[in-house]
């Protein structure tokens, strides 16, 4: 009886589980349920919302050129890119090979679906849900053709909403047109790379005929550049461009539209076979020529910061050239109103940027341009920068690291690199004790080398990367000695690294574009790239020493009013066996290279000149043609600034100045009796002050009553001087007769065995660590000489601005050693 209470007890018990449990996986369900229709819902609402949005489209965007508006600084069209060059086909022109072609490598169910590939979707979407993100489309030909015509091909705007409004629109469209109408808007609007358009265009630039008379290969290489025309391009990339063409074909017969037989006659065809020569792109617009430089690099840019194509995707970009600069500096480089130009091959590469911001306001990269997409030497020619790499590689890093005064003392001697090679100056001659100031000025080499080991290849690395300058040696980035005078670098990359220079050490990237609206109606802002390369007190004496180019340096002949600025000078040189392998004379004065590199408070502007083959025969820069870039300079800096308000650099409150003695190691601070030539008022930073408050200046007087007598008979000279006072200390008196030298400390001499026709005669005294002018007699011997001299030598250093051959700022070109020094050849720097 018990027993069966208890059954029944269990039995009630599984009866109360089993209907919890029913309960619970009811509610379960019903929350899946509930959350399956709200997603449902909130999903279904997204589409219709984001459908509803999708932008218009008529045939008129489908037909139309996709065109993308350049404007200035101040908004004002410059000129249209992606319209032009377009040769429009009819449904009936498209060969039958050339629709096999397209849709076997781009949508092998163009025939059969209704502008949406289902199966192309759900694949691409379950993709696309792993990645967590859109990685991979499933666009069929129609729908390619409405990001061509009403949206970007930018990556970035692969998002859901804009493929709901592709599925929406591609619908629309396949509703209203046809399968073959639809298929030649597409192939009419493709981009095929060389600022070409369209398979009808394409088909004539690259084959020189008509679409129906090209061959399967060639159309199917022309079938595979959508994609990626710029990188199956068969001039620039005829390998990748073969890889392609072959995918193409493998497509084609697994689709059955190539026999095996055919597949295989196809894919052994060259890739070059039937291309015509690569010709180039003439413009009829002007502004096309004048700007084209500054143009690709706004394609460039677009490009990098967003994936965006300027010639397909009909973009509005704002940009940041000046029209009237750059209309200027094309008049300057291409007219002979401004400078006489020799001839037509020498070239030059000009970019001025906007000194507080690195905008770039005028470009160009090349003379005589008559083609488009023209080789631009602003960025793409690293030619050595001779001597305006002095104020970056050596005295910048020396200001900023060792805390160098512009006074800092140095000397101008015979150097040589640690290979054992000597290092020269400009002129081959030696200027002994000076400045800093005065050694960047007058470009010393020595000076700068010396400089250059002190500060340590570290430091110096270290300054080049926050200016975003790298320097290549034998295919590696490093740094040999004669670096100290010279490196590869394009005018761009040196033009933004003086704007550092030019506001108080802020670096700034150079930019073209200012703001970009897509034809959807987004907007892209881009501000000024910059940061803070070097301390405000490096740039200010940098600058402060280089305003003496224009004073007593290489550009004192350039008037310019009473405009504050700054540059640099530079140029390379021969060695004597590229002169004989050009068959010039060893005598004849041409360079390679020419630099100038001037700023403002308002503008940096940085010029090269050269040809474009330096080692060949007539190309070597006469001494006319490398007066050009300070010329270019100065005519561009003056048009600039007539439309800018002019004002000076302000000291910081991070630099003191004072007067120094010059030559005075440790540097001393002049005082009362300092000779007024040996006083120079120079920059210190905050805090670096010499600690010597005085420094008197005490000039030994030479001996006097020099007489000197010869005994012919016994071959002897004996000399006699009158005793030099002094306060204690006693003089010492170094004589010399031809070869001989005597140190006495009485007032006579005698030397031996006198041979000759003549003796040279020195004498001076030393006071403890002071040492007078020699008093210097030539005797004629076989006479008896018999008199007083109480004249004293002095050498007289000659100004380099009066030297001849005229100036020359440069370096020669560097050959690395395997130990990372540089040999220097005959020529050399200034």
């Amino acid at each position: 009886m018990t027993e069966t209470r208890q059954k029944r007890r269990n039995q009630q018990s599984k009866k109360n589980t089993n209907g919890k449990n029913k309960n619970i996986f009811k509610r379960i369900l019903i929350v899946l349920f509930s959350i399956f229709v709200f997603g449902f819902t909130i999903l279904t609402g997204l589409f219709f919302y984001y459908a509803s949005t999708a932008p218009e489209i008529t045939a008129a965007d489908l037909q139309g050129a996709t065109e993308t508006e350049i404007l200035d600084m101040n908004k004002e069209l410059i000129t249209k890119l992606g319209g032009e060059n377009r040769d429009l086909i009819e449904p009936e022109e498209v060969p039958q090979g050339l629709k096999d072609a397209i849709t076997s490598i781009e949508d092998k169910r163009y025939y059969s679906h209704l502008g949406i590939d289902p199966i192309r979707i759900i694949g691409s979407f379950v993709r696309n849900l792993r990645a967590g993100h859109i990685t991979q489309g499933g666009s069929t030909i129609t729908q390619q053709l409405i990001k061509l015509s009403v949206f970007s091909t930018k990556k970035e705007d692969q998002t859901y909403k804009r493929k709901i409004q592709e599925i929406v629109l591609a619908l629309q469209i396949e509703r209203e047109f046809s399968k073959e109408q639809i298929l030649t808007y597409y192939l009419n609007k493709v981009y095929m790379a060389n600022n070409t358009y369209g398979f009808g265009t394409a088909s004539n630039y690259y084959f020189g005929k008509e679409l129906n008379e090209l061959t399967i290969p060639q159309l199917a290489l022309l079938a595979g550049m959508p994609q990626a025309p710029s990188s199956y391009d068969p001039y620039a990339h005829p390998e990748q461009a073969k890889e392609r063409r072959d995918l193409v074909l493998k497509t084609m017969k697994e689709n059955g539209k190539l026999t095996d037989s055919q597949f295989q006659e196809a894919k052994d065809t060259p890739i070059t076979e039937g291309l015509v020569a690569e010709h180039e792109q003439v413009s009829t617009d002007d502004n096309r020529l004048i700007f084209d430089s500054f143009l690709t690099m706004v394609a460039d840019e677009v490009k990098e910061k967003t994936g965006l194509d300027v010639y397909s995707d009909g973009l509005t970009i704002e940009t940041t050239v000046n029209s009237q600069a750059q209309n200027h500096l094309y008049e300057i480089l291409n007219t002979n109103r401004y400078i006489q130009y020799v001839d037509d091959k020498v070239q030059n590469a000009v970019v001025m940027l906007d000194s507080t911001t690195g905008a770039i306001r005028a470009v160009n990269g090349g003379r005589k341009q008559t083609n488009l997409l023209a080789y631009n030497r602003a960025i793409q020619n690293d030619r050595s920068t001779g001597s305006t790499i002095k104020p970056i590689m050596d005295y910048g890093p020396a200001i900023e690291y060792l805390n160098y005064s512009t006074g800092q003392t140095m000397v101008d001697k015979p150097t040589k690199y640690s290979s054992g090679f000597e290092l020269n100056n400009w002129d081959n001659q030696y200027m002994g004790t000076m400045t800093m100031r005065k050694a960047l000025v007058l470009s010393r080499n020595t000076p700068a080398y010396q400089t250059f080991k002190a500060v340590g290849n570290d430091n110096v690395q270290a300054f080049l990367k926050k200016l975003d300058l790298s320097v290549m040696n034998d295919g590696e980035e490093s740094l040999v000695e004669s670096n100290a005078i010279g490196a590869n670098i394009s005018p761009v990359k040196m033009a933004a690294a003086y704007t550092a220079f030019a506001n108080y050490g802020t670096y700034s990237k150079p930019y073209t574009v200012t703001k970009i609206t897509t034809r959807d109606g987004q907007v892209l802002q881009f501000k000024p790239d910059q940061h803070q390369a070097m301390k405000d007190s490096t740039a200010y004496m940098i600058t402060n020493i280089l305003k003496d180019t224009f004073t007593y340096g290489f550009a004192n002949d350039l008037k310019m009013g009473n405009l504050p600025h700054a540059a640099k000078t530079g140029s390379t040189n021969y060695t004597p066996e590229q002169k004989r392998a050009m068959g010039a004379s060893l005598e004849d004065n041409i360079i390679p290279d020419s630099w100038f590199i001037g700023y403002s408070p308002a503008y940096t502007i940085s010029v090269w000149t050269g040809y474009d083959n330096p080692y060949t025969a007539g190309s070597g820069l006469t001494l006319t043609e490398q007066a050009y870039s300070k010329w270019i300079y100065a005519h561009l800096m003056n048009y600039a600034m007539k439309q800018t308000p002019v004002k000076d650099w302000e000291q910081p409150s991070s630099v003191v100045a004072s007067q120094i003695v010059v030559g005075s190691n440790p540097l001393a601070l002049a005082g009362p009796n300092t000779p007024s030539d040996r006083v120079s008022t120079e920059l210190f930073v905050k805090g670096t002050l010499p600690t010597q408050q005085q420094y008197v200046e005490e000039k030994i007087a030479p001996p006097s009553g020099l007489n000197v007598n010869f005994d012919a008979a016994k071959k002897e000279i004996t000399v006699t001087w009158n005793a030099v006072k002094s306060n204690g200390d006693k003089p010492r008196y170094t004589i010399s007769v031809g070869g001989q030298s005597q140190t006495v400390d009485k007032t006579s001499a005698t030397f031996k065995n006198i041979i000759g026709e003549s003796v040279q005669i020195s004498l001076t005294v030393t006071i403890k660590d002071k040492t007078s002018d020699p008093v210097t007699y030539e005797l004629k011997l076989g006479t008896k000489a018999e008199e007083k001299q109480e004249t004293s030598s002095t050498t007289i250093q000659q100004n380099p601005q009066q030297q001849q051959p005229p100036q020359q700022d440069g370096q020669t070109t560097q050959e690395a050693t395997r130990n990372k020094t540089t040999t220097q050849s005959a020529g050399q720097n200034n």
